[in-house]
């Protein structure tokens, strides 16, 4: 679990000689970070209609921006070389690719939940799609049909919504289970199998985020009443073990990839309610352990 991106600031030594290319490609690079994490920001404080709405027009600007900036930085002859960002920073490139990552996280989870209803955010992720951001695969759960779940697509959805029940639970026990090196290193290829019966579970995409019929609203709800606080608990978990002594030492990197997984498997598996659990704040507590625990093992 990465912690949330920040606007990060570039410090250049001034005895370390530059070109004019590799100071350009600095620059570049900082005001890239600087919009990413913009975007971020931007995008992980959207829960309702109405702050899709607001954010539509930022949002695009943002997008807009971080197009020019790659084509600045691709045009230069120490970056755009056989795909790699050569000349830059190793530093640099790393913290790009991160924020990347966390921002592609967000547009995924808003997509999911179709913009909130949100014609204008809709427009401006479309935008970013055509602009090459993002890829056209994370955007397409946006043009699926809207309409309520079938009978059959109901009885079928029920079904699975129910037999997520174990799976999470069975994530929550190994997560309490672990208070050290030791315990995380053990958990690793429970979590693995984990992650193997969520791909099982996954729902068909032209089901994610449509409503259940009235007939089966009522069977839904009682169905999902005991998931929701599981994954509370899990939530909870997670901010706990991330701010255990060592965590971001190597000996916990097997264990930190292995719940990558399950949290990603458990995101795809929960598109109703993973979002609301795992929101910002759940970003920004993270952060915060991992914060505290690095000062403390200072």
């Amino acid at each position: 679990m990465s912690p949330a991106q920040e606007p990060v600031v570039l410090e250049v030594d001034d005895a370390m000689p530059v070109t004019g290319d590799s100071e350009e490609a600095q620059v570049i690079g900082n005001e890239f970070l600087k919009t990413t994490s913009e975007m971020w920001l931007l995008l992980s404080g959207i829960s309702s209609r109405e702050d899709a709405d607001k954010a539509a027009a930022r949002f695009t600007e943002l997008v807009e921006l971080t197009f020019e900036l790659d084509n600045r930085l691709s045009a230069l002859p120490l970056v755009a070389q056989g795909g790699e960002c050569v000349g830059m920073m190793d530093a640099v490139q790393l913290r790009i690719l991160e924020a990347l990552d966390d921002l592609h996280a967000e547009f995924q989870g808003i997509c999911r939940a179709r913009c909130y209803g949100s014609a204008r955010l809709t427009k401006a992720f479309e935008n970013a799609v055509e602009l090459g951001l993002f890829a056209e695969a994370d955007a397409e759960v946006l043009s699926l049909p809207t309409e309520p779940l079938s009978v059959d697509e109901g009885e079928v959805e029920m079904a699975r919504l129910a037999r997520l029940v174990e799976p999470d639970s069975a994530v929550l026990d190994i997560l309490v289970d672990v208070q050290n090196e030791k315990d995380a290193t053990l958990a690793v290829p429970q979590l693995d199998t984990l992650s193997r019966r969520y791909r099982m579970l996954l729902p068909a995409s032209s089901v994610i985020h449509r409503d259940f019929s009235p007939i089966h609203k009522s069977a839904a709800q009682a169905i999902m009443a005991p998931i929701e606080p599981i994954l509370w608990a899990i939530r909870s978990e997670i901010v706990r073990i991330a701010a255990l002594p060592g965590y971001e030492a190597e000996t916990f990197d097997l264990f930190s990839d292995a719940l990558d997984l399950v949290f990603e498997c458990m995101s795809a598996a929960h598109p109703s309610l993973f979002d609301s659990v795992f929101d910002a704040s759940f970003r920004a507590d993270l952060d915060n352990a991992l914060r505290e625990n690095a000062i403390s093992s200072q």
